[in-house]
């Protein structure tokens, strides 16, 4: 894992390293701003240009001063660069000044106020590089005026490269919102650890390939209880995989008894229950309406049946739930709610079926028309080992605020819902979420747009499933289930393009992706 920090709390860490450690603020510049430099430089040679010319924009803060060493470092490289300073000296203060005015020893400062926006757009023209200086952390109104014209025309006129120092000019450093306007930037350098705005969206699509620098700041002061955000790595993936013993037979994996399907929903209790068996579960059993069976089991002959009494419209009847409880004593896992409907009779069976498992105190993952069902009763409790798997619609009905909410503070909106349930939150979404009741928050990189589309959440559940039934921490569950999903998805799309990826297809990938990752 990957600790990710908001911009208050990397105000924060720096702070502590200042006045706690005793570290100057000028070396964390000074380092910040080298940082930078070298990066460039690797970046020069990556993409091999010849005598490269490096426009470098810098803002009045901290993050303008990192944009004044990184020049004059760039300059003892023998590089080209031409610095803009959007502020006069007499605006500038603190580190960012001294830093302002040693370089002015190395190089000629252009100041915005002396020049017009056209001759700043040619510049941007004949860079091949542009570093993006001009405002970091510390943003949290919307950007206006002349900052937002400079930002707008980085994005038209630049034909090079474009380096963000920290995180772009104008996201937000912890909700990732743009502010007005934001700089797009192919790479982002930013210290010590990524910033949570650059790893949600909208931010991810402004900030590149993600490079983290260090500047001497401690590894300790990561570690603090509120620091909870992580970032799923594939190596975190790869070892949290279920081990599976040579010496091990079907039961050693686990079952899964999955209640799903209705007569307008079959295709998603099909793939929820066969994404179970493709992920490793010894056993997938699927309880659903008594007159799905016979087209299940043409589909699907190594998933068990489990035919539930059904109402009129084909529907899992109130009336069924002796025989779904009888039968699913031997299972370790439950997954209910893929394309059940919300039909009066299944609401009751739903109610009833989950206060036996709560009773119990056995372990459940609850997804779709499960949660549909829930929001439409007055109250409900859920199992301690359980697990839910809302879109941003599921859980703006669960919690009884807009989805225009929730996706501004997707973070802030799992945590709520965790909490409040008391169970583990999996939103989906770009960047899904997996939230614990306790605040932790893992944040899962992969998957793409193709995932837009009816069905691939049945797969995930079904995945995350599978995993839970392997005797996977239920936290563990949650991130493997979210980190193949998308895995397989961005390996398909190579083949399929994000058009035409669809979920059945992503099943035929996950395989692929546990082999990438194994």
């Amino acid at each position: 894992m990957i600790k990710v920090l908001t911009g208050e709390q990397m105000r924060n860490i720096d702070k502590k390293a200042i006045e706690d450690l005793k570290i100057p603020g000028l070396i964390l510049m000074e380092n910040a701003g080298r940082a930078v430099c070298e990066q460039t430089l690797e970046i020069i040679d990556e993409i091999k240009i010849e005598n490269p010319g490096v426009l470098v924009i810098c803002g009045k803060g901290n993050n303008g001063g990192d944009g004044f060493v990184a020049a004059r470092h760039l300059v003892q490289n023998n590089i080209q660069a031409t610095v803009v300073s959007l502020h006069e000296e007499s605006d500038l203060s603190g580190d960012a000044l001294t830093n302002h005015n040693i370089l002015k020893s190395f190089a000629e400062i252009n100041y915005y106020e002396e020049m017009d926006l056209e001759l700043l757009q040619n510049m941007l023209i004949e860079s091949d590089i542009v570093i993006d200086a001009i405002i970091g952390t510390g943003l949290k109104s919307e950007i206006k005026g002349q900052v937002k014209d400079i930002i707008a025309s980085i994005n038209e006129y630049s034909e090079g490269y474009i380096i963000s120092v920290d995180v772009p000019s104008g996201i937000n450093a912890t909700t990732g919102q743009v502010m007005g306007c934001a700089v797009v930037a192919d790479y982002t350098i930013t210290f010590f650890a990524p910033k949570l705005g650059s790893i949600l969206y909208p931010g991810s699509d402004h900030s590149g390939e993600i490079i983290v620098s260090d500047i001497s700041i401690p590894d300790f002061l990561e570690e603090e209880e509120e620091h909870n955000i992580n970032l799923i790595t594939s190596h975190y993936a790869g070892i949290s995989l279920p081990y599976r013993p040579e010496d091990s037979n079907k039961g050693t994996f686990g079952s899964v008894f999955n209640i799903a399907g209705s007569g307008c929903l079959i295709g998603a209790a099909y793939m929820s229950a066969y994404s179970s068996l493709v992920v490793g579960a010894g056993y997938s059993v699927l309880a659903t309406p008594e007159s799905l069976v016979p087209i299940f089991a043409s589909m699907t002959p190594e998933i068990v049946y489990v035919p539930l009494k059904e109402t009129q419209n084909i529907s899992i009847s109130q009336e069924s739930i002796s025989i779904a409880l009888d039968k699913s004593q031997k299972c370790n896992v439950f997954l209910i709610g893929p394309g059940i409907g919300t039909d009066p009779s299944t609401i009751d069976f739903i109610a009833e079926f989950t206060q036996e498992l709560t009773d119990r105190g056995l372990t459940a993952i609850f997804d779709a028309d499960a949660l549909n069902c829930f929001s439409k009763m007055e109250r409900f409790a859920l199992p301690v080992n359980s697990i839910i798997t809302p879109h941003p619609m599921e859980l703006s009905r669960l919690l009884n605020i807009s989805v225009e909410d929730i996706q501004k503070d997707r973070i802030k909106s799992a945590r709520q819902a965790a909490e409040q349930f008391n169970t583990i939150v999996v939103l989906k979404g770009v960047k899904t979420i997996i939230a614990e009741p306790d605040g932790s928050i893992y944040i899962n990189p992969t998957g793409n747009s193709g995932l837009a589309k009816a069905g691939t959440g049945d797969v995930l559940s079904g995945m995350i499933a599978g995993f839970a039934a392997q005797s996977c921490d239920l936290t563990d569950a949650a991130i493997l289930g979210a980190y193949f999903h998308g895995l397989a998805a961005d390996l398909a799309v190579k083949d399929l393009t994000e058009y035409s990826l669809t979920a059945t297809k992503l099943i035929d990938y996950i395989p692929k992706a546990i082999k990438e990752i194994y």
